[in-house]
């Protein structure tokens, strides 16, 4: 996010309402000194006065993000552009923990280097994992504000640069039974190098559709599918879902199913994501849409 010019949003949203930082500041609890260096772009507001920020200028949380005021054709595009920053800029927190990690590796390796290459070349450091983001993760906080009601799904993956695209799939499942497979696309990278990123499934239970976003290594893929197509009486139907829950290693060409959105019309049953696919036939869902991923295109060493 660009903190100079979100702080000179806030100041010209504030003064334009003929409040002092001081006023701003205890509507919310906080000190004008705080408000201070968010205007002036040394940091921004914890996450949790977001909405309430936002409520007192009179703007949205995306022309907060954005740092400037957004026409109703720019919102649905500028809210993609906040989930990509998002991801951005975990990215970049997560390259000055590696620098302290690497540091605190050196330390350790002094006293514990014959054991630490012992387990290294075993295996047991795997560079090639997705995971979730935790729930109390600001880009997840963020994500679930900006997704509305039916929350977001988002996932960290890592991979070296022996793997070159990533692929999303759908199946759907109708009354237990395996009725359509379909490929939505994916992300080419570069071959011998290692990235990170970002994937990102947003339920719009409104809108009947579910929106998928890729980002990592410079690369980004976006797209959306519908949901519950020509199902009468849909808009009465229950809804939940079921994502991975920890970091699971990523194999060439191996499919991993991210998150399942399921859908109900007198119930639901909802189980780890990962048995859905064996007791489909036993559960109380109607729809079942699967979201899967597949890392392949491994050099031959």
């Amino acid at each position: 996010m660009d903190l100079e010019k979100i702080g000179k949003y806030i100041a010209t949203k504030r003064k334009a309402l003929g409040i002092t930082q001081v006023q701003l500041a205890e509507r919310l609890g906080m000190s004008d000194k705080s408000v201070s260096k968010w205007e002036r772009g040394i940091c921004l507001p914890d996450v949790s006065v977001y909405m309430e920020l936002c409520e007192i200028l009179g703007i949205t949380l995306n022309e907060f993000i954005a740092g400037e005021d957004l026409d109703q054709e720019n919102v649905v595009k500028q809210s993609e552009k906040n989930l990509i920053q998002v991801a951005k800029d975990g990215d970049e927190k997560k390259k000055k923990m590696k620098i302290i990690i690497v540091f605190l590796l050196c330390l350790v390796l002094l006293v514990t280097g014959i054991l630490f290459a012992a387990l290294f070349l075993n295996g047991e450091f795997s560079t090639n994992y997705i995971e979730p983001l935790p729930r109390d993760s600001a880009e997840m906080e963020i994500a679930q504000i900006l997704s509305d009601v039916d929350g977001a799904y988002l996932y960290d993956y890592s991979l070296d640069g022996s793997f070159t695209e990533m692929t999303f799939f759908m199946s759907l499942y109708k009354d237990g039974v395996l009725e359509q497979e379909e490929e939505l696309g994916g992300i080419y990278f570069e071959a011998d190098t290692a990235r990170e990123g970002m994937i990102a499934l947003i339920p719009d239970f409104q809108d009947f559709k579910i929106k998928l976003i890729a980002a990592g290594g410079g690369a980004k893929y976006s797209m959306e599918f519908d949901i519950l197509e020509g199902v009468s009486e849909r808009e009465y139907y229950g809804r939940s879902a079921s994502g991975i829950a920890e970091k699971i290693h990523i194999s060439p060409d191996a499919g991993i199913d991210l998150t399942a959105f399921l859908y109900g019309r007198d119930g639901l049953s909802v189980i780890p994501v990962e048995d859905i696919r064996e007791q489909a036939d036993h559960l109380r869902n109607d729809y079942i849409y699967m979201i899967s991923v597949k890392f392949g295109g491994r050099i031959e060493e």
